[in-house]
């Protein structure tokens, strides 16, 4: 289920996991400013995202589990740098 998606940083990133067209717009545009911005930034050049999501196929949009009281939606990815570790 991987795919291929150029971004505004010159690279052609491989996605897996949950489809991004099918997510909101909204979680659409967070998931591309993620890529561009905070990813790149933190580790450099990206080779691949994965959207994580249940088996069932339902949206991977949730609350946090891990700070239940924060009640903002997020999404869970793992991102995998070009040159180095998971």
């Amino acid at each position: 289920m991987a795919r291929a998606s150029s971004s505004t940083v010159q690279t052609l990133v491989r996605w897996s996991g949950y489809y991004k067209e099918l997510l909101t717009p909204e979680f659409q545009q967070v998931v591309d400013h993620y890529l561009v911005n905070d990813a790149a930034k933190k580790v450099g050049e990206i080779e691949s995202i994965e959207i994580l999501h249940r088996n069932d196929g339902s949206s991977p949009i949730h609350p946090s589990h891990y700070h239940p009281k924060d009640k903002e939606l997020i999404i869970s990815a793992r991102t995998k740098p070009t040159n180095g570790p998971t």
